[in-house]
């Protein structure tokens, strides 16, 4: 499922998945700001069927806290 959303994230942002690295941070790394994390989130939410709450976003630091979080949506 990583390679799933890795491929959904970039082309959420408009780049290649392999200009997407599971370690890399969202602020810095990416350069996304929270309406654009939240913007993504529910991008993400309405490809994967799942849905985030409020409080979930505070823990995203990186992409890889994002899989983690899309795979245990998933499995609810």
């Amino acid at each position: 499922m990583q390679n799933q959303v890795i491929e959904e994230i970039a082309k959420h942002l408009g780049v290649t998945p392999q200009d997407i690295d599971p370690n890399i941070t969202l602020k810095e790394g990416l350069g996304l700001g929270p309406i654009e994390i939240a913007d993504l989130l529910s991008y993400l939410a309405q490809k994967f069927d799942i849905t985030f709450e409020p409080a979930d976003m505070e823990g995203l630091h990186t992409v890889n806290d994002i899989i983690v979080m899309v795979e245990d949506l998933s499995l609810e």
